[in-house]
């Protein structure tokens, strides 16, 4: 039985820092738009804060790899694809890659980052029978 880290999300700390840009940018439409009312620069920063600032919140909120006892299930914004764990062959890592899965026949499927740790909790996930 698998005894380690289960669930896989992004830090507390991203989310600070995509709730401080997501400020930022409405802070920046409301400043222009009071100066010179709806123009191309106000425009462009109120789209900035809902499409970039909270579609990056909910992706953060979102986002997620959780290791079950049989299969590994990643959870995106566009939907949740469960691998299982006699299909996955291994897993790569390098610093500034995102971790992808090696699966049995070949095929390899990039995962979304979520942390530094997660490559050796898999390696260690497949170990246990």
């Amino acid at each position: 039985m698998y005894s380690g880290r289960r669930l896989f999300r992004m830090g507390p700390g991203m989310l600070l820092l995509f709730v401080g840009l997501t400020a930022l940018f409405a802070v920046g439409a409301w400043m222009t738009y009071r100066e010179r009312g709806w123009g191309w620069v106000s425009i462009t920063l109120a789209c900035a804060t809902v499409v970039l600032g909270f579609g990056s919140i909910l992706e953060t909120l979102i986002l997620r790899i959780e290791l079950t006892d049989d299969s590994m299930i990643v959870t995106e914004l566009t939907g949740r694809k469960r691998y299982s764990k006699a299909d996955i062959d291994g897993i790569e890592e390098a610093k500034g890659v995102s971790p992808t899965l090696l699966l049995k026949g070949g095929r390899w499927v990039k995962l979304p980052v979520v942390g530094s740790d997660l490559g050796n909790s898999v390696r260690a996930w497949l170990k246990q029978t």
